[in-house]
């Protein structure tokens, strides 16, 4: 299936979008902005919800936040179009400076070789869509390229979609449609739009080559570590790798269950990731002492709780 075919069903919307916002098909206008994956809980105080408010990609908050969501307040709640199935390609883009970040790449690339059918990652599989389908578990890693400051150190939503574009264009990276792309920033990088302000990670759907294609931007951590780093050192010894890890698999969870911003989520616009957003679980120590609670390979990691749906509304959890 041509990538352009992807997504048109019960969208009906124009075919311009913005980086990290999805047309809107039978879902009220939002009454306030929502964040994405949210620095630790900084945020300004959301207003009351008299109707529901629409994903943008940057729910999941700063942790350091006084004035959280709360966030499990409410039940997901199915919306409109597919959720993604099928084996799920990852695709990684090493944006600015990564010499001497190689045991951070290391970390990355290993979890994307392993999170795939996992306990961890099967939790998505409770999120069907109106077709009877249910968002795939089954991902694979398929390599990673770097992008030396094409857009500058300072990076606006629309740049960050771009990155992509380019690398579409001068097929460093397959045009994929069963494709996730994955935006890594390094430290002296920012992203205008409010990393480390209001969210540390996101993800959206722009058109590129004419079909909405997912993609994810990850900032680093180290760049604001009392907002988006779960601890200074993580079970594989690093700081940016480790919580990297965090915040991509949050985004991948959200991803597959939300991948246009219309899929699943609750009244406060949140994902089945932002719903458990800087909750841990159960953790154990890692042999370099540090807090882990998952493992997969041959890894350790401190990975974000996700949102399992019950008859009763849910709870947050590890596997499934």
């Amino acid at each position: 299936m041509p990538r352009s075919a992807l997504y048109r069903g019960a969208i009906g919307c124009a075919t311009m979008v913005f980086i990290f916002a999805a047309c809107r098909d039978a879902v009220s206008v939002p009454d306030v902005a929502t964040r994405g994956l949210a620095p630790r809980p900084g945020a300004p105080l959301a207003a009351a919800v008299s109707k529901d408010i629409l994903p943008t990609g940057k729910g999941y908050g700063v942790q350091d936040d006084p004035n959280p969501p709360p966030r499990t307040r409410y039940r997901m709640e199915y919306h409109s179009n597919r959720v993604r199935t099928g084996i799920q390609d990852i695709y990684f883009i090493w944006y600015g400076d990564w010499a001497g970040r190689s045991a951070d790449q290391l970390v990355l690339t290993d979890l994307a070789s392993t999170i795939g059918n996992t306990p961890y990652l099967n939790i998505v599989r409770l999120y069907p869509d109106s077709r009877d389908s249910v968002a795939t578990s089954s991902v694979v890693y398929g390599g990673s390229v770097t992008d030396n400051y094409s857009h500058g150190a300072t990076l606006s939503d629309a740049d960050i979609a771009d990155i992509l574009n380019q690398q579409f264009m001068s097929n460093a990276l397959p045009d994929d449609p069963n494709g996730i792309y994955v935006v890594f920033s390094s430290p002296d990088v920012v992203a205008s739009s409010g990393q480390g302000v209001s969210y540390c990670a996101m993800h959206g759907a722009p058109v590129l080559l004419g079909a909405f294609t997912p993609l994810i931007y990850v900032g680093a951590p180290s760049r604001s570590m009392l907002h988006c780093a779960a601890q200074v050192f993580g079970p594989n010894g690093t700081t940016d790798g480790d919580g990297m890890a965090y915040l991509f698999a949050a985004e991948l969870a959200n991803v597959l269950t939300d991948p246009l911003l219309v899929t699943w989520y609750d009244r406060l616009g949140l994902e089945v990731a932002d719903k458990c957003a800087w909750t841990f679980g159960t953790t154990y120590n890692a042999p370099n002492g540090a807090a882990a609670n998952v493992r997969l390979g041959q890894r350790d990691y401190l990975l974000p709780q996700l949102w399992v749906p019950s008859k009763n509304g849910g709870a947050c959890g590890l596997h499934w």
